[in-house]
């Protein structure tokens, strides 16, 4: 499973991370020229962590933003949206402290003409504070 293969053969395994064998990995294909989202829902004060790894970045663009739930609520945009070369075969980690819900959403664009396989594994740990 991608949790357990080291990051140089393809999978999420780091080794003294966040992350261990234990926490899950979701996998996801990616259609040629589409756009995929993957939205994490927040329901109580936490702080969110993520690594995302597609594998063949060529040709991919990531983004991610909190959306609150609250109606005058702002999104606060956590990583703009940027191409990602095809050097950087790496897993992309990110976190993000939520005082309010709502809903983190990646968005991954594949503009090539080929499929590409998305990695995805997703940490929550609750802050003392409620909403």
């Amino acid at each position: 499973s991608p949790e357990q293969v080291p990051v140089e053969y393809g999978g999420l395994s780091k080794g003294g991370q966040v992350f261990g064998d234990k926490d899950g990995v979701t996998q996801i294909i990616i259609k040629p020229n589409c756009k995929e989202t993957v939205e994490f829902a927040v329901t109580e004060a936490c702080n969110l962590t993520w690594e995302v790894r597609v594998v063949g970045w060529d040709h991919v663009s990531y983004g991610a933003e909190f959306v609150p739930h609250a109606k005058d609520g702002y999104t606060v945009i956590i990583q703009k949206i940027r191409k990602v070369g095809p050097t950087e075969d790496t897993i992309i980690s990110n976190s993000f402290k939520s005082n309010e819900p709502g809903k983190v959403v990646l968005t991954l664009h594949n503009s090539s003409s080929k499929k590409k396989r998305l990695l995805y594994r997703l940490k929550s740990i609750p802050l003392s504070s409620s909403f």
